[in-house]
């Protein structure tokens, strides 16, 4: 679908004159201390600047907010800042960002995120990284669009700015000790004083524990717990009033049973790992009695509707195994042989400097940090044990940044700086066969061919030892590093023309460069094979010895008057009329395939429809590895080395002294991507490989800021376009990693606050986006197997299905249109010396297609979350909490994914494709109440 110029511009003109002729009606929801944009104290340019002076789309969140939503962590704050959104995935470790929509880095180490996370000016590099609870937050900033001119590395969709509370120079502190439902317990403190006049620390921690909201029906335990703590330690030592040091150390755990998956749609295969299923499969008999299409050298050929038209029946039996009722996948039940684990441990230590030298200051931050992440996930979601995955990564991340920036009033303020960044990356990957892996593949192999023996044929038929395709303990192992160094040089300038116009520049040169190295070895012996080396005539000289295209004709004709077995697993197989039999004899089959394909299937690489040992191909669930750096290919030498100048300019206009204007071009760019796993290719004739191109953005922004009595309210409209995107999507037997040439999000949004009487806030948070594929002329048709796009079908005359199509002008999926975020909050004076306060927070996005991959009919996401709070804060300190957060307990998916290994084997002439589907649902309801003390 291409985008509708008129609705956008129709909407966007509604919405703007409702908004600034009625801003004090239409505002709804949050908390007096956000009411006046004034107040507001940001650092989004690297400058203490108010809300609504900074000229840029950001959003904040302070820490009274924080507290009263019962925010632990970036997940939840997406509730309250509708322009954001984290998801997470498979395991505690797999969490992604997106902002504006866009957005992508998890599942991958090689893979780095969009949207940069800096937690008190250090960039954390992985997202597992972030998502930790932080126990003493001041505020957190959500920047929009590319910051690539003022943040050293990967901020090409936006950024996320963390600041905790500092130490500080009177003894004080906080204790708080929570519970709620499923059993949650939350312990947080934290304690601050001097150690001397110009010396003070401050020390946190919190404990987070919660039993899972999924429940494995094979044993009962619970999935999605929550199990983590984290410790932060930090030292203020100001010797003068022009010299400050701050330096941080923190540690952090997870270990939790995570994460759970439920079947959207159960397909024949995963039947067939239960209690199996009836499928239906052409019969050759009823074939043989119907008149034949036409006729290919005296030989029938039928119609598709003929083959639909003669399909029967056929019981497949099953494993008989547990697998999740995909009827209602709210129950949140899943079938697992072994519960998904999650081992991650964080630490690192920053010290930031700070220098008033008079004309200007100069800022070092410092940082080093170290995390290991190890999990294990049951690969299939099922009862059966069928694949199992572990891993394991290890990141050590140096990062240092210095700047010097301009103090005082000046006509002219400025700020220059640089940024390096050196991270060592170690990744563990194995995906291994378990016992029932052979008991499925058979399964499998009867749905695609009718057959409960193809496998143990073709096992004898090749000579290899019964039992060896998909052996316990097969799989494949990999072992893979990345290093990468990058450097970044940036400038700004505020040139204030007059004392309401002021013309502002930036400029960034980005240096970035990975190497990687990949070693994966390949057990699973099916998957070894050459399907295509091996060719029709190279299957009948592996079944033979006889090479038929060399051999003396009269050897050639002796050895095909045999029926060979491969040839019995052709798609395009022919039917004798006059017995309803398959036709077997590889002379017929190769000649009728000759006359499909208009290509000679006798030569050594013959066309692919020539080629009958493709039947065996849905069981290749592992291509052949190439290990990297390959010797033998100069483009794949494991290196990515690219830089970019990436610039900003900005001219923004004080209309009063309440209302201001801004318009902004700005680019961003992030670095190039490898594929570090089993799923990583060579790169193929169209460069589309194991690497990804580096993202190129650009950005046209017009904003209005708008302060009133008792309010105020943001207004941003935006182009913003990314051209070679990176795509990782799983396909349901691994990750295609792509780029889209082009893609683009256009919309407005709306940030706006107001107490219209002294007790009451609001706030209202609106986000609209218009996304789509402006130009992806090799989209992978498996990114998109889900939804058969027209340009994927199969040739009907050869049965040749393409790689690629021309996704250009599709939406991209995932994206809500609309997203809109208000909350409320009533204060009142109960007594003397307390003030009690009720808060309510409402979500709701639009609804929107999951996934790419993913039919809408089978995974769609709409959402209604109402969050509450109420309490009281006594005058010593006393704090008392009750709260509760999605309590219309609405249910809908974060994600959803093509189940793995559980595609439909049957061929498109056997009556059409059920694969299966799987996918991650959002939190139930939940609640508890909250006691803080505060001194």
């Amino acid at each position: 679908m291409r985008v509708n110029t008129m609705k956008f511009r129709n909407s966007l003109n509604a919405l703007s004159k409702s908004l600034l002729a009625g801003a004090a009606i239409s505002a709804v929801a949050a908390g007096s201390a956000v009411a006046q944009g004034d107040t507001i104290i940001v650092t989004a340019t690297k400058r203490a600047q108010t809300l609504q002076e900074v000229p840029i789309a950001v959003s904040v969140v302070g820490s009274d907010t924080i507290e009263k939503a019962q925010i632990l962590d970036l997940i939840d704050l997406q509730a309250t800042v509708p322009s954001l959104r984290v998801t997470q995935l498979q395991n505690s470790s797999q969490t992604n960002f997106l902002i504006r929509g866009f957005g992508n880095g998890a599942n991958n180490p090689g893979i780095e995120s969009s949207v940069g996370v800096f937690i008190d000016g250090v960039y954390r590099s992985r997202s597992a990284a972030a998502i930790l609870d932080l126990p003493t937050l001041e505020r957190v900033e959500v920047l929009r669009g590319p910051q690539s001119t003022l943040f050293g590395k990967n901020v090409s969709a936006g950024a996320i700015s963390i600041t905790t509370s500092k130490p500080e120079y009177e003894i004080g502190g906080a204790v708080e000790a929570g519970y709620g439902n499923y059993d949650q317990v939350i312990f947080k403190g934290t304690l601050t004083g001097p150690i001397s006049d110009t010396l003070a620390f401050r020390v946190s921690g919190s404990i987070n524990h919660r039993d899972g909201y999924y429940t494995n029906v094979v044993d009962g335990n619970d999935v999605n717990e929550r199990k983590r703590w984290s410790s932060r330690a930090q030292l203020l030592w100001e010797p003068s009033d022009e010299v400050s040091f701050r330096l941080i150390g923190d540690y952090n755990s997870i270990d939790e049973v995570c994460c759970g998956a439920v079947q959207l749609f159960n397909g024949p295969a995963t039947l067939g790992i239960g209690p199996g299923t009836v499928v239906d499969i052409v019969s050759p008999i009823a074939l043989g009695m119907m008149a034949p299409g036409s006729l290919v050298n005296g030989i029938p050929i039928y119609t598709q509707a003929q083959i639909d038209a003669s399909t029967v029946q056929v019981p497949v039996p099953g494993l008989g195994g547990q697998i999740g009722d995909d009827s209602d996948p709210f129950r949140r039940e899943v079938a697992y042989d072994q519960n998904p684990v999650n081992q991650l441990t964080g630490k690192g230590v920053s010290l930031q400097g700070d220098w008033d030298i008079g004309f200007g200051q100069i800022t070092s931050i410092t940082a080093y940090r170290e995390q290991d992440d190890n999990t294990e996930t049951d690969a299939d979601f099922s009862s059966a044990a069928a694949i199992t995955n572990p891993q394991s990564r290890s990141y050590e991340t140096f990062t240092q940044e210095i700047r010097i920036a301009s103090t005082g009033d000046n006509t002219l303020d400025w700020l220059v700086g640089g940024f390096y960044f050196d991270e060592n990356v170690e990744f563990e990957r194995d995906v291994i066969w378990g016992p029932d892996a052979r008991g499925f593949a058979d399964t499998l192999a009867f749905l695609a061919t009718g057959s409960p023996t193809v496998l143990s044929d073709t096992e004898t038929t090749f000579g290899l030892p019964p039992g060896i395709f998909f052996a316990p303990g097969t799989g494949v192992f990999g072992d893979y590093t990345m290093d990468n160094r990058s450097y970044s040089i940036f400038g700004q300038f505020d040139l204030h023309l007059t004392e309401r116009l002021t013309l502002s520049g930036g400029v960034s040169y980005i240096n970035d460069r990975k190497e990687a190295v990949g070693t994966s070895t390949l057990t699973d012996v099916i998957s070894a094979i050459d399907l295509e080396a091996v060719g029709f005539a190279g299957a009948v000289e592996a079944l033979t010895t006889v090479d038929i295209t060399t051999a003396d004709p009269a050897v050639v004709a002796a050895t095909l008057a045999a029926p060979l077995p491969l040839a019995a697993l052709m798609g395009g197989f022919v039917i004798d009329p006059s017995t309803g039999a398959i036709l077997t004899d590889p002379q017929t089959v190769g000649s009728v395939a000759t006359a499909i394909a208009g290509a000679d299937c006798f030569l050594p690489s013959p066309a692919l429809q020539c080629n009958s040992a493709l039947a065996l191909e849905p069981f290749q669930f592992f291509a052949p590895q190439v290990n990297f750096p390959d010797a033998s290919n100069p483009l794949d030498d494991g290196l990515l080395q690219d830089d970019k100048v990436t610039y900003a300019a900005r001219l923004a206009y004080d209309i009063t002294d309440g209302l201001n204007t801004y318009f902004t071009y700005s680019t961003g760019w992030k670095a190039g991507a490898v594929n570090l796993s089993s799923d990583s290719r060579p790169p193929d004739a169209n460069g589309i490989g194991r690497t990804a191109r580096p993202e190129d953005v650009t950005l046209y922004e017009i904003g209005v800021k708008a302060n009133f009595g008792g309010g105020y309210i943001n207004i941003a409209l935006f182009d913003q376009t990314i051209k070679d995107f990176q795509s990782n999507l799983f396909i349901g037997t691994g990750f295609v990693l792509a780029n889209a040439e082009e893609q683009s999000v256009k919309g407005f949004e709306v940030d706006a606050a107001y107490s219209p009487v002294d007790p009451l806030a609001l706030t209202f948070s609106l986000t609209y986006l218009d996304p789509e594929f402006d130009v992806f002329t090799l989209a992978p048709c498996t990114s998109f197997q889900g939804v058969t796009p027209a340009g994927c079908a199969a040739d009907p005359t050869t049965g040749f299905s393409p790689d690629f199509f021309d996704g250009s002008g599709l939406t991209p999926a995932g994206i809500h249109e609309i997203s809109l975020s208000t909350s409320a909050t009533w204060t009142h004076q109960v007594s003397n010396n307390a003030e009690g306060y009720i808060r309510a927070e409402y979500l709701y996005e639009s609804d929107v297609q999951a996934l790419d991959n993913v039919p809408a009919s089978i995974a769609s996401r709409k959402v209604n979350v109402l969050n509450m709070s109420a309490g009281v804060n006594w005058d010593n300190g006393f704090e008392l909490m009750v709260w509760g957060r999605n309590l219309t307990d609405d249910e809908y998916l974060l994600s959803a994914f093509p189940s793995v290994g559980q595609a439909d084997p049957r061929p498109d002439h056997f009556g059409g494709t059920l694969d299966s589907f799987s996918g991650y649902t959002n939190a139930p309801r939940t609640y508890g109440v909250t006691v803080r003390k505060k001194f």
